[in-house]
């Protein structure tokens, strides 16, 4: 297991491991039911069942943990967008089925941030406290920077620069509709995805 950021030591042994992962768990499940005012070492290892000690072994505080949460979030979201990055249909077809390939993907990136216990305060933290926001950052900075490669086989007339941002754009629009629908879920998840997929493609064809 390699070293994530934002621990001091992440354990190799099994038993080590099962610790260290009860008090990730645990924070998460602290998070989902109370909301990020109430993550503190404390409730932590009381929840987690270990002492302080042992949590201080494995972070320095709650933004340690936190951090390895967000890059754990931020990761699977990434993986799902990667894998569609043939939205851009390389062939002569240009934006082959774009608008659908987007609704897709952000249905699928929003079950994935749902599915992540503790998601919705997990990315309040992410855009609140500053140490963390980075992390949200350099994964929406990374991914424009791929997409706008792939745009501009399609668009050789826009500008590195443009094409980074219509695709830093389309990625905030996305992640933004999808926090949306955490923080509101009686909004129309079909609705909301289907203008979001429109204005994704506007960004990046107008």
């Amino acid at each position: 297991m390699a070293l994530e950021e934002g621990s001091t030591s992440v354990p190799k042994q099994r038993r080590a491991k099962k610790t260290y992962e009860a008090i990730l768990g645990a924070a998460q499940e602290i998070l989902e039911e109370q909301g990020l005012e109430a993550l503190n070492s404390n409730a932590i290892v009381e929840r987690a069942g270990v002492t302080a000690p042992v949590f201080y072994r494995y972070f320095r505080n709650k933004h340690d943990l936190l951090l390895v949460l967000g890059n754990r979030l931020t990761d699977a979201q990434n993986d799902l967008y990667l894998d569609a990055l043939d939205i851009f249909d390389e062939s002569n077809q240009g934006f082959l089925n774009m608008e659908d390939r987007a609704f897709r993907l952000l249905s699928e990136t929003f079950d994935v941030t749902k599915g992540f216990v503790g998601a919705y305060a997990l990315l309040v933290s992410l855009r609140a406290i500053p140490r963390l926001s980075r992390v949200r950052q350099e994964s929406n900075q990374q991914m424009a920077k791929l997409t706008a490669k792939r745009l501009r086989q399609l668009r050789p007339e826009l500008g590195p620069q443009e094409a980074y941002d219509r695709c830093r754009l389309a990625i905030e629009i996305g992640y933004s509709a999808i926090e949306m629908l955490l923080e509101e879920p009686r909004m129309s998840r079909n609705r909301v995805f289907k203008q979001t997929a429109a204005a994704v493609m506007n960004a990046y064809t107008s």
